[in-house]
């Protein structure tokens, strides 16, 4: 941690130390006991601070115990265990055990549990989304920079011209989806998660403009369960999986190839397999920057409860799967 940071997290303890120091002064002289203000600040900062040295511990038991209701024994346990020592000190620091310990002390130990636990959910909550914006905004641009790269536009501005002299409907469908799939990029804004239902519509524009430029050499099935449609899956997610089954499970062969995807629901996860009968990953294969952008996004979005893995297809070729959790 930063000397700045744990200059601002001390600050913010003293802070709240004098602020309840100032209260027990209050409330001393309204019941017509005797109290200092040293004496107050002292029972005061005895008792926050304790809580300062105890919040690392909190925030480590916050982000690794996931079910509320464990808290709770935790919770009781720490409070009593915290409020025996700090007594226990002020004792020997002379005050007396009635000023020092009561019944009372306990709700508010426990909403200090309960507020330390809040706080960095809602912290760990805040960054996530952060970086999950950063990851959106790079997948985004990466997405934008693979469709405008010359080979690409060369290769499919090349095959329009070429169906002009035979297929002007073909043609003027090409430049169609080049134009929707340029949109699509520039205008999908802030959303992190869209229906796969247009999740697909997307991937299937950039697979229509790859069978212009391939012909009879790309073959694609989309098999996908119809509930699994209005399911929320990633921004382009997709896209970056069939351009590789494309660029390298197809492209590169002059025979061509088949690219399929699939998509089910089941057991409350969504699973997505995109798969050609290429040449495969190979034994000694590195992940492509599309497939490690899109792992990290994952990640990010969705922790624990997402997987990709890859493997080979039934036809021998590359397959990947990913699993989210199904939510519509």
């Amino acid at each position: 941690m930063k000397a700045r940071t744990l200059l601002l997290v001390a600050a913010g303890w003293t802070l709240l130390a004098a602020l309840f120091a100032f209260q027990l002064r209050i409330d001393a002289m309204y019941s017509g006991r005797t109290i200092s203000v040293g004496q107050a600040l002292i029972l005061s900062l005895a008792g926050w601070y304790g809580w300062a040295l105890l919040s690392p511990g909190v925030v480590w038991m916050a982000r690794r115990v996931r079910r509320m209701a464990w808290h709770i024994p935790i919770a009781l346990a720490l409070v009593f265990v915290k409020i025996a020592v700090t007594s226990e000190i002020l004792r020997r620091a002379g005050f007396s055990p009635r000023s020092t310990f009561s019944v009372a002390n306990v709700p508010i130990n426990l909403l200090t549990y309960a507020a330390i636990v809040a706080a960095t959910h809602g912290i760990d909550a805040y960054r996530r989304g952060r970086e999950a914006d950063a990851l959106l905004t790079k997948a985004r641009l990466d997405l934008l920079t693979s469709q405008l790269q010359p080979h690409f536009l060369f290769n499919a501005l090349h095959s329009i011209a070429e169906l002009m002299h035979h297929d002007v409907g073909a043609a003027d469908r090409a430049l169609m989806r080049v134009s929707e799939l340029l949109r699509a990029t520039l205008e999908a804004g802030g959303r992190q998660e869209i229906r796969l239902a247009e999740e697909l519509a997307l991937a299937e524009r950039y697979l229509e403009i790859e069978q212009i430029r391939l012909g009879d050499r790309l073959a694609t099935r989309v098999d996908v369960e119809p509930r699994a449609l209005d399911a929320l899956v990633p921004l382009f997610v997709l896209q970056p999986l069939v351009e590789n089954a494309v660029r390298h499970g197809v492209a590169p062969r002059t025979a061509g190839g088949k690219v399929l995807l699939h998509a089910r629901a089941s057991d409350g996860e969504l699973r997505i397999d995109v798969e050609d009968d290429g040449p495969g990953f190979g034994a000694a294969a590195t992940e492509r920057v599309g497939l490690t952008n899109t792992r990290a996004r994952l990640a990010h979005l969705y922790g624990g409860a997402q997987r990709l893995e890859i493997g080979r297809s039934a036809a021998g070729g590359a397959a990947v799967r990913v699993v989210l959790p199904f939510r519509t």
